[in-house]
């Protein structure tokens, strides 16, 4: 079985695409600039999000990970992915 490598551009577009689609108001616009606590990502959101990333990535976010820096839009929070998935594939 190989291993894609995804960037954090690639993840950062379904995070984008997830949050649209499942958590945030039709008319609300997110990128991987958005701030997300500015879009009404709140602590449930925040779980949807998550959980999401743990099924489409195969990847576990700790709860220790989830510090500020890491969660501060779809971009810290997609190159937090890419990192721990780099690592894990070493």
């Amino acid at each position: 079985m190989s291993v894609v490598k995804l960037s954090a551009e690639e993840i950062a577009s379904q995070l984008c695409v997830f949050l649209r689609d499942n958590v945030l108001a039709a008319q609300i616009e997110v990128t991987s600039d958005t701030a997300l606590s500015e879009i009404g990502v709140d602590s449930f959101s925040l779980m949807e999000l998550v959980l999401f990333i743990e099924r489409q990535f195969a990847l576990e976010l700790p709860a220790e990970a989830l510090t500020p820096e890491n969660i501060a839009s779809v971009g810290t929070l997609s190159a937090y992915c890419v990192a721990q998935l780099n690592s894990a594939a070493v």
